[in-house]
């Protein structure tokens, strides 16, 4: 998922780096207020219980090669998951997590659909997941940075595609990726969509890596 608006180049002092573990709550500051509705969705209305979900998985996964934030001046002011065949592999998900917060029930619920928003890519393609900018920190090129270097990323490590969803109605986020050389693939229109995410209409995405 993504959430931002337009942004322009000021991005001369903006650093990506991979997440640490004292950023973690910065981190998933900006990951919750942007994606709420559609955390809100998976784990129930109890925040609580599922930023100390979400905080244990990444915990667990940080190393994979996955998260990573743009910082200015020492502040994390941008987020963004870098999804690739091989990190999905190596990600670990512990159920016993889910259970000790949400209780037997309602973790099964959120455990399997954790598991089914799990991208289906190729070793040749990354998904580009969960793009978010402070609140604070917009129309300063964060994003716009934060896609660049994912680019740079895909072709260090030899990936020629990006992919990923963006909600028909942000027309900011669209438009920014058409500039950036993503075309559309496809539109899909679904109620269950709107209800976990908050949006109807979603638009996928692809960029060819030259």
């Amino acid at each position: 998922m993504n959430n931002f608006k337009n942004q322009n180049s000021n991005s001369h002092n903006i650093q990506i780096s991979n997440l640490k573990l004292e950023d973690l709550d910065s981190y998933l500051k900006i990951e919750f207020d942007a994606f709420f509705e559609k955390i809100k969705f998976i784990f129930g209305s109890n925040r609580d219980a599922a930023y100390n979900i979400i905080k244990s998985e990444i915990t667990t996964n940080i190393d994979t090669g996955r998260y990573y934030n743009a910082i200015i001046d020492g502040k994390i002011v941008g987020i963004v998951e870098i999804v690739t065949r091989e990190n999905i592999k190596s990600y670990t998900r512990n159920f016993r997590t889910f259970v000790k917060y949400l209780g037997f029930f309602r973790a099964v619920k959120a455990f399997i659909l954790t598991f089914l928003e799990a991208p289906k890519i190729d070793s040749k393609t990354i998904y580009i997941d969960n793009v978010a900018v402070d609140i604070n920190s917009r129309r300063k090129g964060i994003a716009k940075k934060m896609l660049s270097f994912v680019e740079d990323f895909a072709k260090r490590y030899r990936k020629s595609v990006l992919k990923l969803w963006v909600p028909g109605k942000n027309k900011n986020a669209y438009n920014l990726y058409k500039k950036l050389g993503f075309n559309q693939l496809v539109v899909r229109s679904s109620w269950v969509a709107e209800r976990y995410t908050g949006y109807r209409d979603w638009i996928y995405m692809k960029k060819d890596i030259l």
